[in-house]
Order: structure tokens, then C-alpha cells, then sequence
């Protein structure tokens, strides 16, 4: 249980980054330039063995392509954001950061990065970079922790949330054409991205676990509407596709909803909370809006948990079990979804077709 709560710890904090020398820079665009390279589907066992130093690894960030991952690495007292290649080796430094860097964030296109860095415990600076290190906007915010929404349609467009040390906090939009930062006022703090105007968030009723409506904000206007949606306890979204989760309490379970466009697709799975709040894990958009989540086999009390978890795929057209998992773990997939890194540092792939899975890296 203990090693449950980590995981759970680590999934909901801020995350990433890791190092190493300097190689000509892979081809991250080969994937999706190359005709028989995004047919090709990636096995775990492709992916070669690596090894680093335990304090050189800052975090995993994600993957950029279906073969190649970013991580940060920590080395001559500066951090530095590293492109890496599972299947070939090849890797490159793009960017250092003197500064403690807090947060590292890939856009769904994978040609943009977002870096939050602080000097302080009491501001963040917030670069927003190229896949070659070249720093396009640059913005800092007055905060003792910071929530980043990147808006994924327009990556010119990024909201944040400012948290200060007595738990007041303030929204904002950055717009980077105009190189500008907006003030806005939703009464939650906790944004989804809707469309280039329109942000999402759950206006709670006063018993959290009965959910709350969603309510859409133009953050141009100010404007608000509320939608027809409610006892709803977990909300994203990417691109054209929504995801809703609300609890049903006659049958006590999470009744997901999967909307893109015209289509949706609904099912249901046991709900677990932590006495106050519904406890939703974590979930990984794939690029065609499909969906990859975690899913208790059992309901009931979080602390109490001890059953097993169901990796799942859900698209507009099938929800599939792809694996069951011992654990709850973080988890992080390429755009296709043919690989995926898993556990407390990312350490372990798998694959699904076929399935196979193995230890990649080793900390030393």
C-alpha cells in the first residue's frame, strides 16, 4: 500500500529530466516522414539497455516520437534537456538550464517544449523552447507552485495557475503572438482547454464527491456558460476529444465518456476514493485522440486498496484490455501508442502487438 501511495504521490506532483554527451542530433521528425516507419510497430524488445548515475537523472518527460524520449539530466551543476533514441542510442543535449528546473512539458505536436525554471522559492520562469534549444517565449509569474495547461490546437497559447504559500491562487493566459499574459477569474483553478477561446473547469458542488457541473469559460470575454454535464469528478481533454468521468451512485461506479466531434463512446469501471474525493487515475492521449487509462479491478477505499489494475485502450470505435498491472505506476506511451515506458522512473517497456515487455534503464 505504501508503494501504491509513492505512485500516486508522484503521478498527481510535478514531474521530469536526466544527461550525457553531445551526437549529431536524431531525426525526430522520421517517424511521421517516412511512409514505412509510422506502419512500423515498435517492440519492447527493440529497445537497447541503458544505464546512468541515480543523481544524474532529474526525470523522464515523455516521448517525442515513437522512438526517441526526452528526459533531463543533471551534470556540471546545470540541468539539461536530452534527447534520447531507444532503439539506436543516439542522443543529443538541446538545452541547459542553470536554474532549478521544476517542470518539463512536450506539446501533442512534438515540436515545442515548455520549461519552468525558479531562482526562488517564490517566482517561476516559464520558456517555451524548439526541439533545437531555441528559446521562442519567455514569461515569469509571481508563485510558489504552478499548474501549466498548453493549449494543444495552438501552442502559442498557454494557461497557468499561480498557487501561493496561503492557498489563494491566480489564473492566467499567455498569448504568444502578442507576447502577453492575461488575468482571468474561473472559480477553479483546475483548466482543461476546450478550443483556442474556451477553457473547461468543474464547478464543484459542496460535498466533492458528488461531483460538479462543467462550465465553459471564454477567457477573451470573460464570458462563462455552464454545460448540460454534471456529477462529473474527472475532466480532460486533447485536441477535438473530451474525456468525462461521473459517478454513478446506484451501481458505485466511474461512468467514463469519450466524445470526439460526432462520435462517443461510454463504460463504466469500480470507483475509488479517499473518503473526501473520488480518486480518477491518471490517463495517456495517444495522436489520434484515442485513449490509454488505468482501471481498478475492484471499488472501495483507496488506503484500503489491494487489487490488481487493467490497462485499458479506449477509441471512438472499442474500449480493449490491453494488460493487467500488479500495481498502480506511472505510465508514459509513444504518439502511436506502440511503445510504453512504466514505473517509478519510467524504467521498464512494453508493447502490446505482440506484447512484451523488459528493464531498459538501470540507475546506478
Amino acid at each position: 500500500m505504501k508503494k501504491f501511495i509513492m505512485y500516486l504521490v508522484l503521478a498527481c506532483a510535478i514531474f521530469l529530466v536526466g544527461c550525457n554527451k553531445e551526437a549529431s542530433l536524431p531525426n525526430l521528425d522520421a517517424d511521421s516522414n517516412n511512409p514505412k516507419a509510422v506502419e512500423q510497430k515498435r517492440v519492447a524488445t527493440e529497445v537497447l539497455d541503458y544505464s546512468m548515475k541515480t543523481e544524474d537523472l532529474h526525470s523522464i518527460v515523455g516521448f517525442l516520437s515513437e522512438t526517441t524520449i526526452l528526459y533531463v539530466a543533471y551534470e556540471s551543476d546545470s540541468f539539461h534537456l536530452v534527447t534520447y533514441n531507444l532503439i539506436t542510442g543516439e542522443k543529443e543535449k538541446i538545452y541547459s538550464e542553470k536554474d532549478q528546473i521544476i517542470q518539463v512539458m512536450i506539446h501533442p505536436s512534438k515540436k515545442q517544449i515548455i520549461v519552468q525554471s525558479s531562482e526562488h522559492s517564490s517566482s517561476a520562469t516559464v520558456k517555451m523552447i524548439s526541439l533545437k534549444g531555441k528559446i521562442l517565449h519567455s514569461v515569469e509569474i509571481p508563485s510558489s507552485e504552478l499548474s501549466i495547461m498548453w493549449n494543444p490546437n495552438n501552442p502559442q497559447l498557454v494557461a497557468f495557475t499561480a498557487f501561493q504559500g496561503d492557498f489563494s491562487y491566480q489564473c492566467y493566459v499567455f498569448d504568444g503572438e502578442q507576447e502577453k499574459l492575461h488575468k482571468i477569474n474561473p472559480s477553479n483553478p483546475f483548466l482543461v482547454w476546450q478550443s483556442e477561446d474556451i477553457l473547461l473547469y468543474n464547478r464543484w458542488t459542496a460535498r466533492q464527491l458528488n461531483g460538479g457541473k462543467i462550465v465553459e469559460l471564454n477567457w477573451k470575454t470573460g464570458q462563462e456558460q455552464q454545460t448540460d454535464l454534471k456529477k462529473v469528478v474527472y475532466l480532460d481533454a486533447e485536441k477535438d476529444a473530451r474525456l468525462t468521468v461521473q459517478i454513478d451512485f446506484e451501481t458505485e461506479q466511474f461512468s467514463y465518456l469519450l466524445k470526439n466531434k460526432n462520435k462517443e463512446i461510454t463504460w463504466q469501471a469500480p470507483a475509488l476514493s479517499n473518503y473526501s474525493q473520488w480518486f480518477v487515475p491518471d490517463l495517456v492521449w495517444l495522436e489520434d485522440q484515442s485513449v490509454i487509462a488505468i482501471i481498478p479491478t475492484e471499488g472501495g477505499l483507496l488506503d484500503n486498496y489491494s487489487g490488481k489494475f487493467k490497462l485499458m485502450k479506449i477509441s471512438e470505435e472499442k474500449v480493449e484490455e490491453l494488460i493487467t498491472l500488479d500495481e498502480y505506476t506511472m505510465i508514459s506511451c509513444s504518439p502511436k501508442g506502440s511503445l510504453c515506458l512504466y514505473g517509478n522512473d519510467l524504467e521498464q517497456v512494453m508493447s502490446f502487438e505482440p506484447y512484451k515487455k523488459k528493464k531498459w534503464l538501470t540507475l546506478k
